[in-house]
Formats: C-alpha cells, structure tokens, sequence
C-alpha cells in the first residue's frame, strides 16, 4: 500500500488539490436562494441516508406500537365479552326470578279465588318414560300429603298423588294412560271419564254417541272421582268423531306437567260451580244515528219532503234535518233548488231563519243583496 502511495504521489498530490480547489470554490459559490454550493451537495447526500433511516424508524416503532395496541384491544375484548356473559347469566337469572314471581302470584291469586284449603309445592323432578308420566314434588308425608290427592295449578288439573315420601312425593301426571277423572263439559253438561295416552294429549270416554259436544269446548272436572273438586280446568277439545255407541273426544289439558314449575296439593277440597260459557255470538253495540221527533210539512207543494229513516215513519235522520234546515233557508230567499240558471247567486246558507238557525222570536235577516258576476274585461283593439 506504501509502494503504491508512493509510486503515484504526485497524482495522488494533484487529485487532492484538485478536490480541495473544488470544495473551496462550491464553497463560494452561491446558488439562487444564498445557498452556499457545498452544503446543497452535502443536503443531497445526505437526504437518502436520512430518509432511509427514519423509513426504517417510523415501521419499527409503528410495528411495535401497532402491536401493543392489539395486545390491548384483545385484552379488552376479553374484558367486555366476560362482562357481556356475566350481564347475560344476570338477565337470565333476573328473568327466570320474574317469572316465579309471576307465577307465586298467580297461586297466590288461585288460592283465594278457590275455597278448596291448598298446599304450595315445587317441582324438582320428572320420569317421563315410554308408558308412564309422572312428577316429583317437594312435599311429602310431613307436610300432610296423602296418597291420592289432588295436584294442579291456576290453568288447570296436572294429576293426583301416587306414592307419598316423607319428605317428597310421586304425582300420576294427567297424560299418564294409568290417570283417570270425571270430567264434565263447560257448555252441555255432558259427563264423561279423562283418560291420559300416553303423550301430551288425553281423550274424554263413555260419551255416548248423539251428545253434543263441540271443537274448541271446555272441559271441568265433575266432582264425581272423588279426587278432584268439581269446577277445575281440565282441558279444550280438539277432536269429535263420532262412534258406533261413544264418541272418540281428544282434550290437550290446560295444566301439563311440562309448563309446571310450581304446583298445589288439594289438602281439603271444596266443590265449586262450572262457570258459564261465553255466547257463541255476542251483539255488536252501535250508536244511535236517529232522533224521534216528527218531521216538518213541506212548505210548498213541489219542495221535496225530508228525509227520513226507514226503520220508523217519525223518525228523521241526521241528513233529513239538514236538508230541511236548507230547504228552509232557501225558501227564505225564495229560491228553488234545481232551477238556477247557469252563473245564478246561490242562496246564502250564513242566514239567520227564524225557527231554523235562529230563535223563533228573532227578527228576520234581510237577505244580502244578490251580486252580479263581474264581466270579463275586454281586450283593447
């Protein structure tokens, strides 16, 4: 490398002046904005480094900082989806608290309205199987319940007690095929015996065939089981079909063990009437349009006669008055319905007749004086 500087130190001599001439004149150079030459070629060398740099800068902290907020927006979604499952359990647990609170008022409102002495129970389990439906309650021998009592709730009967724990008890739910009670239609009084088949449906027995008994009727206990008071829900019919000696009825019960949360046992059981069917067709009320009074006599022969109503021969309708009331005022004017020309005044209805629009001891009012229709102007020539 010496040998080399050496060898060609005069060039390499002259190079560097040549350079340092170079730096000093740019140095005194100027360009158009007072800018000395040498700092414009240090600016442009310089600017691709720079920009690279702060390139390279502004994506790493970009990336990171990009990343940290990412870290935070899913620790936040963590946050407001555990938060929007929390209010969810408590929205459900809120409603499900309404709904007992719904329900304990309507038993409530049951066992005043019933006279029969009740016991509130809650169910806590069920055996639905192939043949057999029946129900868990939380009351048992210590509570005073006894085999074959009465379980139902405010929509209607849901079965009878079958087996008596002491603290827990069976009920024989009113679909099961082995259930059975008296029943008795809401609008015939025609008797039969409920039977349960198994499914979310029952069917009414031993009526016989000729009896009246319509889709769509209502179902009560008769009293006549023994078990069940007379005047509770049952069930509506949804099926007749007539038979050779009884009728094939099937009633979908009103009081089903699925929709029982809460129920009540039948402790005393105290009959109570059937209550009346509604009337298949009840009147539609409407307003009297018409008043009594008896109806004026024309004022002239050829003055139409009012109208009236053709439910009553004195009877005047609303209208009939009013076109009396015109009738009227225009003979006031004596003016003749009908008859007016083309461009004619009509009569003027803002007159005060007496007996008609006005007291009958009030002064007559002079009618105005008819206005002619104003002429076109005519053109100039």
């Amino acid at each position: 490398m010496e040998s080399i500087l050496y060898r060609y130190r005069n060039i390499t001599v002259l190079l560097m002046a040549i350079f340092a001439q170079i730096v000093l004149l740019a140095w005194q150079v100027r360009n158009d904005s007072d800018i000395p030459l040498v700092r414009v070629w240090a600016v442009t060398a310089v600017t691709p480094v720079a920009s690279g740099i702060e390139t390279v800068r502004n994506g790493t902290t970009g990336f990171f900082s990009n990343y940290l907020e990412f870290k935070n927006a899913r620790q936040q979604s963590s946050q407001l989806k555990a938060e929007l499952d929390r209010l969810r359990i408590e929205n459900q647990l809120l409603k499900n608290d309404l709904d007992s609170a719904q329900r304990a008022s309507e038993l409530a409102g049951f066992q005043k309205r019933t006279l029969s002495k009740m016991l509130g129970a809650r169910v806590i389990g069920s055996t639905p199987g192939a043949n057999s439906r029946s129900l868990l309650i939380d009351r048992g021998s210590t509570s005073g319940v006894r085999r074959g009592m009465a379980v139902v709730v405010p929509d209607g009967i849901v079965g009878r007690v079958l087996t008596v724990f002491p603290l827990a008890s069976q009920v024989l739910s009113v679909t099961d095929p082995g259930f059975a009670a008296g029943v008795e239609s809401q609008k015939n009084h025609v008797h039969g015996v409920l039977k349960g088949v198994g499914n979310s449906v029952a069917r009414v027995d031993y009526v016989a065939t000729g009896q009246k008994v319509e889709v769509g009727e209502m179902f009560y206990t008769s009293g006549e089981d023994r078990i069940f008071p007379k005047g509770l829900p049952v069930g509506k019919v949804t099926s007749v079909q007539e038979g050779s000696n009884f009728q094939d009825i099937i009633v979908e019960p009103t009081g089903a063990e699925s929709a029982a949360e809460e129920v009540l046992v039948i402790l005393d059981p105290v009959h109570q009437a059937i209550p009346d069917a509604p009337p298949a067709e009840s009147g539609v009320f409407l307003a009297p349009d018409v008043t009594p009074e008896n109806p004026p006599a024309p004022a002239s022969p050829d003055a139409p006669a009012p109208q009236t109503s053709s439910l009553a021969p004195n009877v005047m309708t609303t209208a009939g008055k009013l076109m009396d009331q015109y009738r009227k005022i225009g003979d006031a004017q004596k003016h003749v319905y009908g008859e007016g020309l083309p461009g004619s005044i009509p009569p003027n209805f803002n007159l005060k007749v007496p007996g008609v629009n006005a007291p009958a001891d009030a002064a007559p009012q002079a009618a105005a004086p008819p206005v002619k229709p104003a002429s076109a102007p005519q053109p100039k020539p």
